[in-house]
């Protein structure tokens, strides 16, 4: 298997579901044998708006060849992350990079859970809403739109 971790791994936050990384190559006599790619291993570590932990689910990409970056879709914003890089020949993996912290920022929250009218008269009515289920950042407010 190969002997060398991939160095200076670098993520790069587009957005808040998308990020980029990027690491040096291994030196090819590192490999010892033919080089399959590099697997990014990457996992959320907390979501920064709650402070629940749930079971780690770690999601591996695979970029084939002597690719040195590759896009990380599908994040969650507001959430902290992990990740490292490992080189792969035909035989299996080669030792993990350092793992690399990245945070992904405020992303727009969703609809409320619920909206309830409650007192309805002839002139006027209650609201009641709940949180949204995915907040995406810190809430600060909600907008009320409505038309007669």
């Amino acid at each position: 298997v190969p002997m060398v971790a991939p160095g200076n791994v670098q993520v790069h936050v587009i957005n808040s579901t998308l990020a980029k990384v990027h690491w040096d190559p291994v030196p090819l006599k590192s490999v010892r044998g033919h080089l399959q790619g590099y697997k990014v291993y990457y996992w959320k570590v907390q979501g920064l708006s709650r402070r629940s932990r749930r079971h780690v689910e770690k999601k591996i990409l695979t970029f084939r060849g002597n690719k040195t970056f590759g896009m990380l879709p599908g994040l969650e914003p507001y959430s902290s992350y992990k990740l490292n890089v490992r080189v792969v020949n035909g035989k299996g993996e080669g030792p993990a990079s350092p793992d690399k912290v990245f945070k992904t920022p405020e992303g727009v929250p969703s609809s409320p859970s619920f909206l309830k009218i409650t007192n309805p008269t002839l002139d006027s009515l209650t609201l009641e809403w709940g949180s949204p289920t995915h907040p995406n950042g810190v809430l600060t407010s909600y907008t009320l739109k409505f038309q007669p």
